[in-house]
């Protein structure tokens, strides 16, 4: 036992309901009986309370006479203080388990929670041997799934991915144009099938090792070879060759007119050949990339990024980026419940942002959705019941409902000018009709998420137990909600998709193995899907593209495949002293251009 859980038990035991201060009479027996150990282990553990300063001890004098312990701390508080120490020192999770063990209620762990909302932000401190260093400290309860480009599903992960690695280019939202990244220039054959690609000199990992042509090599030909998520994006891939120390060229088996899009992804960032001279297994535990940021710290309790220094697109304005890894149900606690907006300044957890303040907001690509399971003896195989359950969904009622940043109903995946003033699909006379007309019986349908949607889900099973459609609720794990047991056993997946990377995001929809959207297909809906993604591919111009798109979309609308919910908004307020605050496309704030003036 701990010190801090050895006062925990006699507190409880003897200080209670008294609190501080309280003296007792007890006999060594009586204490070693309490805490489990022998008199002589009681005797060391009352001297180490003693020295802490936690009690006062007055030995009985005497054979049978009894001793006075005198608890001289408040429980509450010096768990408090003991958990802020802890958080101090980048042990958060251990600070939540002493506050999740040895705390009766909640008053304690929200006190804490307060302390910690106050301690983030934006701070100027002394860190890593700087007397002044521009940190942001974010309290965050996503977990790191993987690191690894060519696993990543979860956006977050993706935008961890681009802050420690680049790609060979990248797209510019705003000009809507392909930009230099670690490939200054590149060309391609007359019908996209032969790419190449000139690389920047000087660009450096993270361990001083200068990146080429080689880098290029190894990650794309281990994509294509390696047994991972997102090695559909290069099926296409023939091969890759280092014409020179600074030229790369890609042949592809066919043309292949988004290939330079696919490049821009996540998926697609450059890791060092044969993983820096590491194993594979010791090259993830921290891994090295050539991106504005180095990993300095990665464990169950915080991750830890610092400026890298020689980036060749030039240094971070931030010295630093920790985010303190915190339990999911900690953040309601949070006196603002806004850990997830990431950008609020040294005191703003408690107080309202004023007009000085600068807002940013972005309406992301993507929407909330359910992908029904085709493959699933079950009503969801009825094309009336589908279309019934979209009809009885009341989305403007659950955007007044359930809050958060849902804005508007979602008719498709992406929202435009159109979208706030379009009507919402609810109808519940058709979809009575629709019911009847599927034959439903009553029998319950089974729909799954991961926790960060279940409040969503919840509205969802209440609702449509007013039309007599029993919804049961399943919790999954974002490992779980890959799996294809689990997947396979429900009727349907409620999910919010990003569309970070516009057209690939909608290619890797359909392609990607494992993934729920394809695996629910019907076997005889697939070829129907790869004939228009292989016409997409061969396609240059754009608007042709984006038309073959939305002609599957609208495919898997109308016969009810997905049905659409809610399109959401993501947001924050930054002080005047925070400055180069933005989104980029998949919803979170681009560090590296971030930066704090001294006038706070």
């Amino acid at each position: 036992m701990l010190p801090l859980e050895r006062y925990a038990v006699l507190y409880d035991k003897y200080a209670m309901p008294i609190g501080k201060g309280a003296g007792v009479e007890v006999s060594l027996e009586q204490l070693a009986e309490v805490l489990y150990c022998t008199v002589r282990n009681v005797k060391l553990i009352i001297r180490r309370l003693e020295e802490e300063g936690w009690i006062t001890w007055h030995a009985g004098r005497g054979r049978g006479n009894l001793s006075r312990i005198t608890f001289q701390v408040d429980k509450d508080s010096l768990l408090l203080q003991l958990s802020q120490e802890r958080a101090e020192l980048g042990e958060y999770k251990q600070a939540f388990d002493m506050l999740y063990t040895y705390s009766d209620g909640t008053q304690t762990l929200s006190k804490f929670v307060d302390w910690l909302d106050a301690q983030c932000g934006y701070k100027t401190e002394s860190w890593a041997g700087m007397s002044e260093a521009d940190i942001l400290r974010i309290p965050i309860h996503h977990r790191i799934q993987t690191l690894d480009p060519a696993d990543l599903v979860y956006a977050f992960d993706s935008h961890m991915v681009r802050q420690l690695f680049d790609q060979l280019v990248t797209y510019h939202e705003e000009y809507q144009r392909f930009m230099p990244s670690i490939a200054h220039a590149w060309e391609h054959n007359e019908d996209a099938s032969v790419w190449t690609f000139y690389l920047r000199k000087g660009v450096l990992f993270h361990d001083g090792n200068e990146l080429t042509s080689e880098d290029i090599v190894f990650t794309l030909t281990r994509l294509k070879q390696c047994d991972k998520i997102q090695r559909w994006m290069l099926h296409t891939l023939e091969k890759v060759e280092a014409v020179g120390r600074y030229v790369v060229r890609v042949h592809l088996t066919k043309p292949h007119w988004l290939f330079l899009r696919i490049l821009c992804s996540s998926s697609l960032s450059i890791l060092p050949r044969d993983f820096g001279g590491l194993t594979e297994e010791e090259y993830w535990s921290l891994p090295i990339g050539t991106g504005p940021f180095r990993l300095r710290e990665w464990n169950e309790s915080q991750f830890v990024m610092e400026a890298y220094a020689s980036y060749f697109q030039g240094r971070p304005h931030l010295d630093g980026v920790m985010l303190a890894l915190v339990p999911r149900e900690a953040a309601p606690r949070s006196k603002t419940n806004r850990w997830m907006e990431l950008l609020y300044g040294q005191d703003s957890f408690h107080q309202e942002p004023d007009d000085a303040w600068t807002k940013v907001e972005l309406l992301p690509r993507g929407c909330s959705l359910v992908v029904w399971n085709m493959r699933k003896q079950g009503p969801q195989r009825s094309i009336a019941f589908r279309r019934a359950m979209s009809a009885m969904i009341d989305r403007r009622k659950m955007l007044q409902e359930i809050g958060g940043y849902w804005v508007y109903p979602a008719h498709g995946f992406y929202p435009n000018e159109q979208t706030p003033h379009e009507g919402d699909p609810h109808d519940p006379d058709y979809a009575r009709i629709l019911l009847e007309e599927s034959g439903y019986d009553g029998t319950p349908i089974t729909l799954m998420t991961h926790d960060g949607h279940e409040h969503e889900l919840r509205w969802i099973q209440q609702h449509c137990a007013t039309y007599g459609v029993e919804v049961h609720i399943e919790i999954a794990t974002a490992q779980s909600f890959r799996d294809l047991e689990v997947m396979h056993r429900v009727d349907g997946i409620m999910s919010c998709i990003v569309l970070a990377e516009d057209e690939v995001c909608l290619l890797e929809m359909y392609e990607q193995e494992g993934g729920y959207f394809k695996e629910f297909m019907l076997p005889e809906f697939q070829p129907w899907v790869r004939e228009r993604l292989e016409q997409v591919l061969s396609t240059p111009d754009e608007a042709e593209r984006r038309a073959r798109l939305s002609a599957i979309e609208r495919r898997v609308r109308d016969d009810g495949f997905m049905m659409f919910l809610l399109h959401n908004k993501v947001g924050t307020h930054s002080p005047p002293s925070v400055r180069g605050v933005g989104f980029n496309s998949l919803g979170w704030v681009n560090f590296k251009d971030v930066w704090v003036t001294k006038a706070i």
